[in-house]
């Protein structure tokens, strides 16, 4: 039988990945890149987490030929 407190935190840990997920998206539309690690993967009874350890957004001033820099 499913424990009922367990088929809620399921449902909210499904919610906060799409929310994670739509968020993450919209940053890389704006040309912002996360770099994250899942910790503490070695048993099924270590506890598990999602650490970011590097958030990042390229600015590019010119690109090719034509507006290259002066040599």
């Amino acid at each position: 039988m499913k424990d009922p407190k367990v088929i809620e935190l399921v449902k909210q840990f499904n919610k906060d990945v799409k929310a994670l997920n739509t968020t993450w998206k919209k940053l890389q539309s704006n040309d912002v890149y996360v770099r994250m690690e899942l910790k503490g993967t070695g048993s099924y009874t270590e506890e598990k987490y999602l650490k970011v350890y590097q958030m990042a957004q390229n600015v590019e001033y010119f690109k090719g030929e034509k507006h290259g820099l002066v040599e």
